[in-house]
């Protein structure tokens, strides 16, 4: 943005008018999460505005929360991704509360929340969920009724081993989304499923299991500028969004061919008088 200042210096004898130019620097919108998006949305941004990137339910949040604009017109930080879940290939429980109620082990990942596993009461019951493409599973969200809860989450790794993602003990008060982050450390990349083991005699219940799960090869965003348009990103890749009345070129994605590196393509949006 161009601002034009203008002041006069007077004095009995004479009169000086000066005019200056001051150029600042502006910050384009940014690229944006798949499945996700930020806020407050602009045609254009001053150095040290801020914004805040947000992503779907159920999705969750890679990265920076959010980003500056900085002096040199260019945003600190990557932008983020929402990852998706992971879906479950296979799903089970160590007993069913009453089979007639169709009250399951599936009917923790049918994606409704009013509807929950329930089993029999008793000690060692538990659920558990083998992953649709194993990897680094690194956070489990389970939606709790509000009830009396008490059970541990674990990580279950190829060779059987099963490492603990937290615990829950205590009375639930609102229907919400508890969160476990599970530790990555040596062979992240190994786990192949889910298991929620219940620490009393009662019935272990919960509306659905989410698991988010990150899958070689995986990268960041490629921070590539697009004039009259932008990237929409995931881990696995930058999808190019033109803006309205432009149209993409050939190419319009960018592939994560191997973890940290993008393939190399030439993405562009055109608009009519370019042709000319």
């Amino acid at each position: 943005m161009v601002i034009f200042l203008m002041w006069a210096l007077v004095s009995s004898e004479w009169d000086i008018v000066v005019s200056m130019t001051i150029e600042l620097p502006e910050c384009k919108p940014p690229d944006t999460p798949q499945w996700g998006g930020y806020g407050p949305r602009e045609s254009f941004y001053f150095p040290g505005d801020v914004i805040h990137y947000y992503c779907d339910t159920d999705f969750h949040i890679g990265g920076n929360y959010y980003r500056r604009c900085e002096d040199t017109g260019d945003w600190i930080g990557n932008t983020p991704v929402c990852d998706a879940p992971q879906p479950f290939l296979l799903v089970n429980q160590s007993s069913t509360a009453d089979p007639a109620d169709q009250n399951g082990a599936d009917q923790a990942t049918d994606g409704s929340r009013t509807s929950c596993s329930h089993t029999k009461g008793g000690g060692s019951e538990s659920w558990i969920g083998m992953l649709q493409n194993p990897g680094n599973l690194f956070r489990v969200m389970i939606y709790l009724p509000k009830m009396d809860v008490a059970y541990e989450v674990f990580k279950i790794k190829k060779d059987g081993t099963e490492i603990s993602c937290g615990k829950k003990v205590g009375k639930v008060e609102y229907l919400n989304w508890e969160f476990h982050n599970c530790p990555s450390g040596p062979n992240a990349f190994n786990a192949v499923g889910v298991k929620i083991k219940s620490l009393s005699n009662e019935p272990l219940r919960f509306c659905e299991v989410v698991a988010h799960v990150l899958t070689n090869p995986t990268c960041v965003a490629p921070h590539v500028p697009i004039d009259n348009g932008h990237l929409e990103v995931n881990r696995k890749s930058a999808n190019l969004v033109c803006d309205p009345e432009y149209t993409p070129g050939p190419d319009t994605s960018l592939t994560c061919v191997r973890t940290g590196v993008w393939n190399r393509k030439r993405l562009y949006c055109s608009g009519s008088d370019d042709n000319w």
